[in-house]
């Protein structure tokens, strides 16, 4: 195996149980070649298959696996020329057994394109197989295209290395059903990306930016597969800024480490100066500094408490709750400047905010505040990130300068509006003691 077919298989089952016009394109996917097959001879129907071959795919073609279950980390891989569905094809992966899992991988230097409809199905009584989805050359899914997975499903589009790869573009449907990985080398579009469990790993953007400074409109829209529930974990990583944008449309559990447990292959995230960290003197800020991340819910949002769970990001923080906002006794920390810089802060907006497992700590940036929409009811501590006489940089108490109650929805909408959003706002602190 190559590096990056290793690497794959690896996100697809070490993860797997932790949480337009088509001008030019393909109708439906080239000749395939099955690399990897434990489970039995694949039957096939509108395909010819021939040995380890499967070819001239019809615009309805149903490939059904073997009847040997699988076993832990197995898959079977079917190398593809022009891997793409058009509007109007739909190509059907239906299981043979239980536990079996299934690589539709693109390998001819084209990107997948999907118009019509790519779907995992469940055969001989037993479940859908889980889907990996692979082109490093990039996915797009258009209006109309719809990509089902019901077991799992994960969509990697980077190359041989973390920070290569091609962007995935949704303007359809992606359901990943009980838990969804994206792999991207950036993410963007209108569809909808379904999961009761989703995970993004990105080096670039996450968002749909088609609001212009409006960045509340520009969200990717995420929903529950099944019920009104999303468990959401962020992983950001690379050399430069991101911007990262997800409205989940049901309640979110929303999880961003500085560091990954035991178990996960996700690159460290680029993070801020962390909690009991000091800056030394002559470091400079760093490069991937400045970015953004909006996360916001239509009902209620919880951050996921516990050892190694804080909430890091290198850049401004906004948590935007339509139902209560439980910071959950996280330590959140976003201090990656002594300068300041606009907007860098932190923002939570809720009707509700509170703390339920106890003492929340907000590390932010030195001149930036920590702005909550109403008074939270919890106990919070609050620091920010200040250089020292001897150049170094580190926390220091912000308690009674930092928190104010300021409403980024309000404050943003006039910054786009060209108004004057500093003439808004509440410059005198608060309390969260």
């Amino acid at each position: 195996m190559t590096r990056a077919i290793g690497s794959f298989a690896a996100r697809v089952f070490t993860l797997a149980g932790a949480l337009c016009t088509l001008a030019g394109a393909a109708t439906m996917p080239g000749t395939g070649t099955v690399v990897v097959n434990p489970y039995g001879p694949l039957l096939a129907q509108g395909a010819a298959l021939s040995g380890n071959t499967v070819s001239n795919l019809q615009s309805s073609t149903v490939i059904q696996l073997g009847t040997t279950p699988g076993a832990s980390g197995d898959y079977c891989e079917i190398d593809f020329t022009a891997l793409s569905v058009g509007a109007g094809g739909s190509l059907m992966i239906m299981s043979g057994a239980a536990n079996q899992s299934v690589v539709l991988y693109g390998v001819d230097g084209n990107a997948t394109a999907i118009a019509g409809q790519l779907v995992m199905l469940g055969g001989n009584g037993a479940p859908a197989p889980k889907l990996y989805l692979k082109n490093p050359n990039g996915v797009t899914v258009y209006a109309g295209g719809i990509v089902t997975s019901p077991s799992g499903l994960t969509i990697d589009t980077l190359g041989a290395a973390w920070t290569d790869g091609q962007p995935l573009v949704n303007n359809g449907s992606i359901d990943g059903g009980t838990l969804m990985w994206l792999y991207n080398a950036g993410v963007t579009g209108g569809g909808a990306f379904k999961g009761n469990g989703i995970g993004l790993a990105t080096f670039g953007n996450a968002n749909n930016p088609v609001n212009g400074l409006h960045f509340l409109a520009n969200g990717l829209q995420l929903f529950p597969s099944s019920g009104s529930s999303v468990s959401l974990a962020i992983g950001h990583y690379g050399f430069a800024a991101q911007v990262l944008n997800l409205n989940v449309n049901g309640n979110v559990s929303l999880w961003m480490p500085s560091s990954w447990p035991a178990g996960y292959i996700n690159p460290a995230n680029s993070t801020p100066v962390l909690a009991g960290q000091i800056r030394a003197a002559g470091v400079p800020d760093p490069a991937y500094g400045a970015g953004s991340v909006i996360v916001q819910s239509t009902g209620n949002m919880s951050l996921v408490a516990g050892a190694p769970y804080d909430f890091a990001f290198p850049g401004g923080i906004v948590l935007k709750a339509a139902g209560t906002l439980d910071l959950n006794g996280v330590t959140i920390e976003n201090g990656w400047t002594a300068a300041g810089v606009a907007f860098q802060g932190m923002y939570f907006e809720s009707p509700n905010i509170v703390s339920s497992a106890g003492k929340a700590q907000l590390l932010t940036n030195n001149f930036n505040w920590v702005n909550f929409s109403t008074q939270p009811h919890a106990s919070i501590g609050v620091w920010q990130l200040v250089q020292q006489s001897d150049g170094s940089a580190q926390y220091v108490a912000a308690d009674a300068i930092a928190p104010h109650i300021n409403t980024y929805s309000t404050l943003i909408d006039l910054n786009a509006s060209g108004q004057c959003w500093t003439c808004v706002m509440n410059a005198q602190p608060v309390s969260v003691q």
